[in-house]
């Protein structure tokens, strides 16, 4: 599987660069990166296929992808302390299980995607993880219930 490092290496190079911007902005480009385009086709991602289907039975593959999970987690927590700093999720709220959260939306974004859930469908989801943990104007966060 040659094909699987570069995916790797271009997924970490994405994730590096979603974290550069405006902190003001972090919020904006997570929910981008949860958007689902509404044409799009069901093939899925090469990672999580990959992760699936080979990790089991090969620890090179196992390492890598945890490697690339890893980077992904950690440009989340990033993202997610750039909100904190500009005052719109929590300051107090874990920003590496939100970042996790966020890692673990996306993953299942894809995968009922890959099932066939409509699209429009999947971003209402990647709009509520968001905003779940985000502040609004009175300081709460704006996914809790009154």
């Amino acid at each position: 599987m040659t094909i699987a490092p570069q995916y790797c290496a271009d997924s970490d190079q994405s994730a590096a660069a979603r974290v550069d911007g405006p902190e003001d902005q972090a919020l904006d480009r997570l929910r981008t990166w949860l958007t689902v385009p509404e044409a799009t086709d069901r093939l899925g991602c090469l990672l999580a296929k990959t992760t699936a289907e080979l990790a089991w039975e090969d620890e090179a593959i196992a390492a890598r992808s945890r490697a690339a999970y890893e980077t992904l987690r950690e440009s989340c927590r990033l993202l997610v302390e750039q909100a904190q700093r500009a005052g719109q999720v929590d300051p107090d709220a874990d920003s590496a299980a939100l970042g996790g959260l966020v890692l673990a939306t996306h993953r299942g974004l894809e995968a009922l995607l890959k099932a066939g859930i409509d699209p429009k469908t999947l971003n209402r989801i990647a709009d509520a993880a968001i905003d779940g943990i985000t502040l609004d104007s009175a300081g709460a966060s704006a996914g809790a219930g009154a």
